[in-house]
């Protein structure tokens, strides 16, 4: 019973994660190593609290508490009215300063949807299926408000219209250059992809707004 719960929870995930990055047009670059060393990582308890995403048609939620001395614990909820569903995302995060920058780096390890019926929970050990991996964002903060951003690259045009070979072989370079970045080193990771503008490509700015609840 519980291999057909797991099953198809990572349905789910895989599911939930398309539809996400499709609804917001992202697809951010993700590597099996962190995007911050050691001496870049800070700690800054005005981060921690519970926060509300600023978009109304979304009602997230943003629970932020304290996992070790240097790093926290992201609850990430986002209710699905249509399914009745909460899907809640459990992610280690780190603060770190890159070139004046401040960002963070989310590592999932726990996801669980919640329904009307029943709760699902996956752990750690069952994301073993996935590649687990780190996503890097820009954050901005003040005691009431948190703000996340990151580049969109533009990579899903193709799919609407047709491409030239110039526009083919400048997504296909992007597309290896993101495989790569999967395994890259973290100096190297900084260098290639925090900061640093895709050449040859359209971009724009995205951004989730929080504001604290109490």
């Amino acid at each position: 019973m519980r291999i057909f719960h797991v099953a198809r929870t990572l349905a789910l995930v895989s599911c939930h994660l398309a539809v996400a990055y499709l609804a917001v047009g992202c697809d951010p670059y993700r590597s099996v190593n962190p995007f911050y060393r050691p001496e870049d990582v800070i700690f800054d308890a005005g981060v921690l609290g519970s926060w509300k995403d600023t978009d109304p048609s979304e009602h997230g939620t943003l629970i932020v508490g304290a996992h070790t001395p240097d790093s926290y614990v992201f609850v990430l909820t986002e209710p699905d009215k249509d399914t009745k569903q909460e899907f809640v995302w459990t992610l280690d995060t780190h603060l770190f300063k890159f070139q004046e920058e401040t960002y963070v780096d989310l590592f999932p390890i726990a996801f669980r949807v919640k329904a009307r019926t029943e709760k699902i929970q996956l752990d750690a050990k069952d994301l073993e299926f996935f590649v687990p991996a780190h996503i890097a964002m820009r954050l901005h903060y003040d005691n009431k408000n948190l703000v996340f951003s990151w580049t969109e690259q533009d990579g899903l045009t193709s799919l609407f219209k047709k491409e030239d070979d110039a526009s083919k072989q400048r997504r296909l370079a992007w597309e290896r250059k993101r495989e790569a970045m999967l395994t890259t080193p973290t100096e190297l990771l900084q260098k290639e992809v925090l900061g640093a503008r895709p050449e040859g490509r359209t971009t724009s700015e995205v951004e989730m707004h929080f504001v604290r609840k109490n």
